[in-house]
């Protein structure tokens, strides 16, 4: 009875193991069906995955530039809002002590080297000052160098400074105190010509006023002496009448009088003052014409002194490194002469050592003064937008004193907040695109350079802060515009992708439906990044496969389950991701 139980029982685990078999199989494994539904093309290209935010522009940081030693200002070569780039001239200071200062160490050198020569008579002493007479010439290479550079400096500033736009009120001026200048006076020959126009206005006015007070002051004397003779024929000459029209007749007569004086007067004022008027705009005109024809002239001088600048740098290079050649020869020579007579010349080495430790001394001193004389003027470190020029000219300033604040080029950022799911795909170096609601078509790429740790608690929203370090800055960017930002989280390129909606997963198994010749044909591959706009597979599929995308219709699957999948499994694939 037993035995015929666990026959009963294995029979039944037999068909159930059997009927589950087949079940899979029939599920699972490649089966053709008829085609229906869109296709999609496997393609290679690139997947990536995006978060994005939004963010406010923020500066990184100014720089305040200042001289190492105090001194007075005397010359300003740029303004606030001006763009600079690396190693423009900002500011120089008085310059005269520190040459100076490079003209006695420069005597004090040749000092130390000319005593090393004379006092030194040992062969180690000779040789080491032709090695300083050789390490002098290119040193002092490296200065003329310098100030050749800085000569050249000088000539392109110079020729920034002025253009014939200045000229035009609608142009670009490099030099504002000149564009300044101009468009004042093309003010005062505006104004000139208004008032010029007011007083013709105002004399045609006044003539027309005068002339009809004077025709009406006529018309009064002619009533008045009409009815002067009425009433004296009328009444007698010696009647009341008679005598008050007299009197009117005089009257009149005054009023006529004073009439035509005043319109006299009216007449000549107003020539008086068409006179003026025109006076002042030939004045008006005259200063403008001197302005236009001399501003170009004080730019034109500018850019000659700068080159006569740059002539007497190239002249001092070539007579320099001349001189440098000579006392190396000279040294030399002097070395021979002592290796000579080596034998009977014994100066010991401490003498030796003193006058090289005297010409080193003397070397420093001019390095350091020659870097004194460079330090004169303020350079920008990097190019960038003055935001402040904070002395004037003749002004003494302390060492230390900031000249000019200077913001970097690429000195901005953008401050953004990602939600908490976005945050964790978020980290230091990922590219961004950014772009501007304020500027129209502005665009920039950026680097996230920083992800807080710490989260912004917001109303009943929680966000984590992002840095992104613009790289180039788009026109007309300023701190406080808005930003939309995009970070690439993920990305593989060269790789074959489809859309997601022809990928089904389950399990952790994917497939696809592969459509060849008109056949339909469900087949497991293998999926990497999944992007915005498709996912990457990596086997299963080749480049240019056709691919069925999933329908979203939920009455039937190609299994014969709801889509649901049968239990314990997941939608559209095996559970567990076995075997298909």
């Amino acid at each position: 009875m037993k035995r015929r139980i666990v026959w009963i029982n294995m029979g039944l685990a037999f068909v159930i193991v059997a009927a589950g078999v087949g079940a899979y199989f029939w599920m699972f494994a490649p089966k053709a069906a008829v085609a229906t539904g869109r296709t999609v093309t496997v393609q290679t290209g690139t997947v990536s995955e995006t978060v994005t935010a939004t963010g406010t522009v923020e500066t990184a940081g100014t720089l305040d530039l200042t001289f190492a030693t105090g001194g007075t200002v005397s010359s300003i070569r740029v303004a606030e809002g001006d763009t600079v780039r690396s190693g423009k001239a900002l500011v120089s200071i008085d310059s005269s002590a520190a040459r100076q200062s490079l003209t006695q160490a420069r005597a004090s050198y040749v000092q130390a080297v000319t005593s090393a020569t004379s006092t030194t008579q040992s062969v180690a002493a000779a040789a080491q000052s032709l090695a300083s007479a050789r390490t002098t010439a290119e040193l002092n290479k490296t200065g003329y160098e310098q100030a050749v550079a800085q000569a050249k400096t000088a000539v392109t500033d110079a020729q920034e400074a002025w253009s014939d736009s200045c000229l035009d009120p609608a142009g670009t001026c490099p030099s504002s105190d000149a564009w300044s200048q101009l468009r004042a006076a093309e003010a005062d020959v505006s104004t000139a010509k208004t008032a010029y126009d007011q007083a013709v206005q105002n004399a045609a006015l006044d003539t027309t006023t005068n002339n009809l007070k004077v025709s009406q002051a006529a018309a009064t004397v002619t009533t008045s002496l009409a009815k002067e003779s009425s009433d004296c024929s009328t009444y007698g000459s010696t009647s009341n009448q008679c005598v008050t029209a007299n009197t009117s007749v005089t009257s009149a007569q005054q009023q006529y009088a004073l009439a035509l004086n005043t319109q006299t007067v009216a007449t000549a004022q107003g020539l008086q003052n068409l006179a003026n008027a025109d006076t002042r705009i030939t004045t008006a005109n005259i200063a403008l014409h001197k302005l236009q024809t001399g501003l170009p002239a004080q730019a034109a001088d500018g850019i000659t002194t700068a080159e006569d600048g740059l002539e007497s740098a190239l002249l001092a290079q070539t007579k320099g490194l001349a001189n440098d050649q000579d006392l190396i020869r000279k040294a030399g020579e002097s070395l021979a002469s002592i290796q000579t007579t080596a034998s009977a010349v014994d100066t010991g080495n401490g003498a030796q050592t003193a006058a090289q430790a005297s010409i080193d001394v003397a070397q420093a001193g001019l390095a350091i003064a020659r870097q004194a004389l460079l330090d004169t003027t303020l350079r920008a470190p990097v190019a960038g937008t003055v935001a402040a020029v904070d002395v004037t000219v003749d002004q003494t300033v302390p060492a230390g004193t900031t000249m000019v604040t200077l913001i970097p080029q690429a000195a901005y950022q953008i401050a953004a907040g990602f939600s908490e799911a976005d945050a964790t795909k978020v980290a230091v170096g990922q590219t961004a695109a950014i772009t501007f609601d304020a500027l129209a078509g502005g665009t920039a790429a950026g680097t996230v350079t920083a992800v807080d740790i710490l989260p912004t608690e917001g109303a009943n929203v929680t966000t984590y802060g992002v840095t992104i370090t613009l790289g180039a800055v788009p026109d007309g960017l300023k701190a406080g515009m808005s930003a939309s930002v995009v970070v690439t989280t993920a990305e593989a390129a060269a790789v074959l992708w489809a859309p997601t909606a022809a990928i089904t997963t389950a399990g952790g198994q994917s497939t696809v439906t592969f459509r060849l010749n008109g056949v339909d044909t469900v087949t497991p591959v293998t999926v990497g990044l999944a992007g915005d706009s498709g996912t990457q597979i990596t086997s299963g599929v080749a480049a240019g496969d056709q691919l069925v995308v999933t329908s979203t219709d939920s009455s039937s699957s190609d299994s014969g389950f709801p889509m649901g999948g049968i239990p314990g499994g997941g939608t559209g694939g095996p559970p567990g991701g076995g075997p298909q």
